[in-house]
């Protein structure tokens, strides 16, 4: 039997009415009608069928052949087969071959609609995108390479399509420029799905798409350019989606256009790129096989690769950058400091989320912990709990996350463990597959292979494992939810990643239960820093977009046990900056408010940032002289002090009589609260002033709470530092051998920290001397180094004054050259002890 097709049904129904002699048709001809064909044909076609026909009754099925061949006998033809093939036969008659010029504008025209229909679909405004560099360098290859169908490939949201729709729309501009007769066609790939639902063959697919009443025409098309085209013509089919139809449906799509590129080999100008994700190549590998060693068939991976490392890539730091700098003006340059890690960001898709979180102010290089995992969750809701099947989806995850191992630091589960669960939801594991959120491998299991099905990445399969330890110990305290974590079989920066899960689940519920306790957490360790960070971002980023969440954060704030422990952390790198004045945001009390401009003032007096240290002591001085009571020493008197101090002013008497008094009263002070960066105000205000005798009341300060730290913290981070502080103050006193005791049994490498490892060096640099400690040089050099990168002018300044006496002659007049410049340049002037006025 010839193919149903609509539009021939369409002309043998208006042949049926004409035959009839019917001129608007009723409901009530259909009876009339049904007789008559019954007389002609001798064949009963009841009055339902033909209402259906006619469409005055719905129907889901096409026709019987049994009712074409009925209407088809009825106009004088022997069957509808007979009534196909005049039609067609009279279509060679009448139609005239189509020239290139015709075929040409018809392809650009349908070419520059599906562009068009790209450009609104692209997560960003399409003018700000970038060309990828993959997109050129796979065309340039294709095109040397002589084969007629290239298979691009990649995974999910690697850019394919606007990438792609970039190049067509730039080869297609490139056309007028240079009067070229190439031909490019991009089209959809679901329209050559649907092609073959209607029945077509992939060639009767292209001849419909290029304006061929037949795939005769086509032939005769390309018969008549054999021996040469006025250009080449290139067929671009966008995604070929394997999850819209059947596997066996797709099986038959794939082996039809296998059958369409042999026949067109034979045409050197005629070209095929195949776009596929790399999901659907790896599903169907046993089909493209052949495609790997066959000549007429090109893919990047053609040298012997694996099929899964020669896939369209993320975004190079090339094109992240200039497609940062094509949404943000102000983004200039890179960084010169080691960023974050961007790999998420790098991906087009995550970049697109990212976009539309933080708007035209993005910087891929100063995405906050807090902002990706926000980006995880918007992909997890549009591209995973979306659309058809979500409940199953939800359900299969739900099932999954229990069984989620962790091997040489990668999260997976045994797809073997997994079986029954996969087998009972086999439809959403499909689409999970499809979606790029999972993806099957070999593993190397007790010496034998496995597969195993891995996550995207580690901290989306930590997000799961999150949301089952919520199912788990729902209604459980805060305290069962950490040691759940902590007895759990990840390493500690899994547990980490889970943790950071949950405390954004109740930051934004205004929770901070379980932000109170991350002092008494032991597997955060080293980072701990990048936890703060997170809820500090977390926070500001909430409070900022909803003002009753910002409210409910304040009464939240108000007696936070996370406060005192930030604020006891000591921690100053520039990172750190930004977490305190998000926390300034929020309506803290005074004494919150205090610690923390107090704390900005210390960083920006260290960095010898004048127009920030001002901006910290304008609002404390504002404060009321009894806000300060809380505190065992006053940090804005030392602030005072020490920039008056540098800078060469007039001292403020008050102010020298209060802290000379400090001697006395700190003895009486010790119940009251010492902030770390109050340790670093005092000891500079020692060397600035020379008043060593509080050295020794503030010393018993610290022993009383270095006890406290080491029976009360998780983690001995806080212990060390108090340890190595008390230590410069032992020197100060006088008890050198205590304090080299003291630091004894740590070394720079005990905490990957940069205030610590700080500390650590410059304590060795005052302690050290060219006849016991060879290795001055090395220490000195370190701690400048530090200095230099963290910004801190002024401490540089201290360590290169304590080595002049200690270098060779030759080197010293390299550091009296950066004294200088930079007493010069920044203008402090006096306080940095005597060596800077014997030096001039």
């Amino acid at each position: 039997m010839k193919t149903y097709l609509h539009t021939y049904f369409d002309k043998l129904k208006a042949l049926v009415l004409t035959k009839a002699e019917i001129t608007q048709l009723v409901p009530a001809d259909c009876y009339r009608l049904a007789l008559e064909i019954k007389e002609s044909t001798n064949k009963s076609v009841s009055e339902t069928t033909l209402k259906r026909v006619f469409g005055f009754a719905s129907s889901v099925h096409q026709p019987s052949i049994y009712t074409m061949n009925a209407l088809a006998e009825y106009c004088g033809f022997e069957s509808w087969d007979s009534f196909y093939t005049d039609l067609e036969h009279h279509k060679l008659q009448t139609v005239q071959q189509r020239s290139w010029s015709e075929i040409s504008l018809n392809a650009t025209k349908i070419s520059l609609f599906n562009i068009q229909s790209n450009k609104y679909k692209c997560g960003i405004p399409y003018h700000l995108t970038v060309d990828r560099e993959y997109v050129s360098q796979f065309a340039e290859r294709f095109t040397n390479s002589g084969a007629t169908t290239g298979i691009l490939h990649g995974p999910v949201g690697c850019g394919k399509t606007i990438g792609v729709s970039r190049w067509v729309e730039k080869q297609i501009s490139q056309i007028y420029v240079d009067s070229s007769n190439d031909i490019y066609l991009f089209t959809n790939g679901l329209s050559l799905l649907q092609g073959t639902a209607f029945g077509y063959h992939s060639n009767r697919w292209l001849a419909h798409l290029l304006g061929f009443e037949t795939t005769d025409l086509l032939d005769a098309f390309m018969e008549d350019h054999r021996m040469g085209a006025p250009g080449n013509f290139y067929l671009v089919i966008d995604e070929l989606h394997s999850d819209l139809v059947a596997d066996r449906q797709f099986h038959m799509v794939i082996c039809q256009f296998m059958d369409m590129v042999n026949h067109f080999a034979q045409f050197s100008w005629f070209r095929i790129v195949l776009m596929l994700r790399t999901a659907s190549l790896l599903k169907f590998e046993s089909l493209f096989k052949e495609t790997v060693i066959n000549p007429q068939w090109f893919s990047m991976q053609h040298n012997g690769e694996a099929r899964e490392a020669a896939g369209m890539p993320a975004f190079t730091h090339t094109e992240l950058h200039q497609l940062a700098q094509n949404i943000n003006g102000s983004f200039r340059a890179y960084p010169l400091q080691k960023t974050r890690n961007t790999q998420l960001i790098h991906t087009p898709l995550f970049f697109q989320y990212y976009y539309e979180l933080v708007g035209d102010r993005l910087d891929p290089y100063q995405v906050t912990p807090f902002e990706e995992y926000l980006v995880i969750t918007q992909y997890l809701k549009k591209k995973v709990f979306n659309g058809v099947n979500t409940l199953g989806k939800q359900s299969l995850l739900e099932e999954l996350s229990p069984v989620i191992e962790q091997q040489d630091g990668r999260l997976q589960i045994s797809r073997k463990q997994a079986y029954p669960t996969i087998r009972q939801h086999r439809v959403a594991y499909n689409d999970l597959l499809y979606s790029g959120l999972v993806h099957e491998t070999n593993g190397d299991l007790d010496v034998r292979q496995q597969t195993v099905v891995q996550f995207q990445s580690n901290s989306i399969a930590n997000y799961f494992i999150a949301l089952e330890l919520i199912g788990e110990h729902k209604g459980a305290g805060t305290a069962e939810l950490i040691e759940a974590i902590n007895k759990s079989p990840f390493d500690d920066h899994a547990k980490t990643e889970q943790l950071k899960w949950l405390l954004l689940f109740q930051i934004k519920s205004a929770d901070l239960q379980l932000v109170n306790q991350l002092e008494h957490i032991p597997f955060i360790k080293d980072e701990i820093f990048e936890v703060i960070t997170f809820v500090c971002d977390g926070l500001y980023r909430l409070a900022k977009r909803d003002t009753t969440m910002r409210e409910k954060i304040n009464a939240e704030l108000q007696d936070a046990a996370f406060l005192d422990y930030m604020l006891r952390y000591i921690s100053f790198q520039t990172d750190f900056e930004p977490n305190l004045e998000r926390l300034l945001y929020f309506d803290l009390t005074s004494t919150h408010q205090i610690a923390l401009r107090s704390k900005l003032a210390t960083i920006a007096l260290l960095q010898w940032d004048e127009e920030a240290l001002l901006k910290q002591l304008e609002p404390l001085a504002a404060m009321l002289p009894e806000s300060y009571a809380p505190f065992a020493i006053n940090p804005f008197l030392l602030l005072s002090y020490l920039y008056q101090r540098y800078k060469g002013g007039t001292i403020d008497p008050n102010v020298v009589r209060e802290l000379n008094a400090l001697s006395y009263r700190l003895p009486l002070s010790k119940r009251l609260a010492v902030p770390f960066h109050v340790d670093v105000l005092l000891y500079l205000y020692i060397k600035a002033s020379g008043n060593k005798a509080i050295a020794l009341p503030y010393q018993e300060l610290l022993n009383e709470r270095l006890q406290k730290t080491t029976t009360q913290v998780a983690n001995g981070f806080e212990a060390d530092v108090t340890m190595l502080i008390s230590a410069f103050y032992l020197w100060e006193n006088g008890s050198v051998d205590e304090a080299l005791y003291r630091v004894s049994h740590l070394s720079l490498n005990t905490h990957q920290n940069s205030t610590y490892q700080l500390l650590y060096v410059i304590f060795h640099l005052q302690a050290g001397n060219s006849a016991n400690n060879p290795q001055l040089v090395e220490i000195s050099q370190r701690a400048i180094a530090l200095c230099e990168t963290r910004g801190f002018k002024l401490i540089e300044a201290y360590c290169r004054i304590l080595i002049l006496e200690r270098v060779p002659k030759e080197e010293r007049l390299q550091h009296i050259n950066n004294l200088k410049f930079q007493f010069a340049a920044y203008g402090y002037t006096v306080g940095l002890g005597a060596l800077s006025r014997r030096y001039g």
